[in-house]
Formats: structure tokens, C-alpha cells, sequence
């Protein structure tokens, strides 16, 4: 799923419709990925490439340079194979990819300065695991429930998985902006905030 520049510019404009419905700062980071496993794979990869002579010494009479080959072929087959996205997905488990992107959020929730915020949100929309979380504010995590939170999840589920990337990034920004505009309604006497309000990593 690919974001070109026109799609990102309208994502962007409707976080800034959205910051003009509440003072709480609304931010969203859009992250192709959150897990990175390309060492283990590739020392998977290694691991069988070493293993490979030993089984055809022991058992069939190949030549050296026979078995050098192999090696070699599995060592190419093995790292093509873990670099494939879907093969990742069912061999690193559910749990270890969740945590990590959960370890992602937060970290660009302090990133992006929203920790030193009285109320606002973040939504982290991680690509590869199909993954979205809002990450609130201490005031904000009071004014809003989470079962509330986790329903504007939910509906934004449905488009990223169907590849509707913008139709669920816009949707998020509209619907976190209803959520803090009653308690955290926009003050008629301040502009809102002129920063980004959504980033791309």
C-alpha cells in the first residue's frame, strides 16, 4: 500500500480541518512498518546454508563442488523466501508484533512531543501489520473512555485492510476531533497550532 503525494495532502488537510474543532492537539504518524526482523531472517538463512553440507556428506556421495552449490542455493532460496512479506507474517507471532508496534507508538508519541501535552491524541497507522492505535493524553484518556477510542479503531480497521488508506486516516481525524471537542472545545481567541499534523516514517 503506496501513499503519493496528493493522497498525503489531503490526509493532511483533514487533520487540520479536524484541529479546528477541538484545542487538543491531534497528530497522526503513518509508519511503513513497526516490526523490523531482517537480521534474524537473514541469520536464519545463514544458519541453513551452514547446516546444509552436513546431512549430504554423511548421506549421499555428492562432489564438494556439488555441495557447495546447494549451499549456496539454499542460503539464496531461504533469504528470498524470509524476505517475503507474507512469510513474516506467519512465521513472527502475533504477540511479538503487537508489542512492537505498540513499543513504536509510545515511542513516537514522546517523539512528536504529545507527552508533554495537558489533552490531545496520536493515531500510529503501521502498514505491514495492519496495525492502528490512539494513543491519548492523560486528560484525554479521562475525558474520552477507551471503549470509545477502540471504536474509532474499529472503523478505520475495515478500509486499511481493504486498502482504503486515505478513507481511514480521514475518518480517524474526523472522529478523534468529535470525540475532544466537548471537553476540549476550540478557543475562539487562538489559532490553532500552525505544525504538522501528520508524518510519514
Amino acid at each position: 500500500m503506496r501513499l503519493d503525494p496528493a493522497e498525503a495532502a489531503r490526509i493532511e488537510a483533514s487533520f487540520d480541518a479536524a484541529q479546528t474543532k477541538t484545542r487538543a492537539p491531534v497528530v497522526c504518524v503513518l509508519a511503513s512498518a513497526s516490526l523490523a526482523r531482517d537480521t534474524e531472517f537473514l541469520l536464519g538463512a545463514a544458519v541453513l546454508a551452514l547446516g546444509t553440507p552436513l546431512p549430504l556428506l554423511l548421506f549421499t556421495e555428492m562432489s564438494a563442488q556439488r555441495i557447495y552449490i546447494a549451499q549456496l542455493l539454499v542460503a539464496i532460496l531461504a533469504a528470498v523466501v524470509g524476505s517475503l512479506p507474507w512469510v513474516r507474517r506467519l512465521l513472527v507471532p502475533k504477540r511479538a508484533e503487537r508489542a512492537a508496534c505498540h513499543r513504536a507508538a509510545l515511542a513516537q508519541f514522546v517523539l512528536r512531543g504529545l507527552d508533554r501535552s495537558q489533552c490531545g491524541v496520536m493515531v500510529y497507522v503501521s502498514l505491514a501489520e495492519h496495525y492502528i492505535r490512539i494513543v491519548p493524553t492523560e486528560d484525554a484518556a479521562r475525558a474520552v473512555s477507551n471503549e470509545q477510542w477502540q471504536i474509532a479503531v474499529d472503523e478505520a480497521l475495515g478500509p486499511l485492510a481493504a486498502g482504503a488508506l486515505e478513507t481511514a486516516l480521514t475518518g480517524l481525524a474526523a472522529r478523534c476531533a468529535e470525540l475532544l471537542s466537548n471537553s476540549f472545545p476550540p478557543d475562539p481567541g487562538l489559532a490553532p497550532p500552525l505544525r504538522q499534523r501528520f508524518h510519514v516514517v
